[in-house]
């Protein structure tokens, strides 16, 4: 069963689940934990505001069952097309780059093959985007058929988007700064902005 807003994982208020499971190549085991720390590198240095923009709140690979199987887990705000759609715009070479590692690379392989080669997916393709659009879907069946949906889950921030929470904790910062400032307790002491200098005093 799928739904518009988590495909076929989990919600918890805003946030919804990905658990997919994957076989490891015999052999593979240390090329493809390499594999994976170069793709958590690649999200750590993508624009705060592209990932922002994706609805990622994280990814992680887990390398278990003695090296025979690999977890990749995601969690994300958008509703899962889109944000399948827009995650993997960081560039299909990274998933590539982990995924031969596992058994089901020959079906990623036949997918990315029908879809005209790994060249068709580079950034600076001009018709990038109607190319994802066109074909990325063959990529996201392959993804959801190893997928595991969660018996249960919360997540305690689930009421809040990531725009939201950076927005406030950018507000924190900026009032801090004002309280700061010499004279900024006097100027405060208006009525109307006693509730801010009460949650400063939180």
């Amino acid at each position: 069963m799928t739904s518009v807003k988590s495909g076929k994982g989990l919600s918890d208020g805003l946030v919804s689940e990905l658990a997919t499971y994957w076989n490891v190549l015999p052999g593979h085991e240390d090329e493809l934990r390499a594999a994976t720390q170069r793709f958590a590198d690649v999200l750590r240095n993508v624009p705060s505001e592209k990932n922002l923009h994706t609805g990622l709140r994280d990814s992680r690979h887990v390398i278990f069952d003695n090296g025979q199987r690999l977890m990749w887990a995601t969690t994300f705000e958008n509703d899962w097309d889109p944000y399948f759609d827009d995650f993997v715009q960081i560039g299909i070479e990274h998933f590539v780059d982990w995924l031969q590692h596992t058994a089901q690379y020959t079906d990623v392989s036949a997918w990315l093959e029908s879809s005209g080669g790994l060249e068709k997916f580079r950034l600076d393709n001009p018709e990038i985007e109607s190319q994802m659009k066109r074909t990325v879907g063959g990529l996201k069946a392959i993804v959801q058929s190893v997928q595991s949906p969660a018996t249960g889950y919360f997540n305690q921030l689930s009421a809040w988007t990531m725009p939201q929470l950076v927005k406030a904790q950018r507000l924190q910062e900026t009032f801090q700064q004002v309280l700061d400032t010499p004279g900024a307790e006097e100027a405060l002491q208006h009525p109307a902005l006693k509730p801010l200098l009460d949650l400063a005093a939180d």
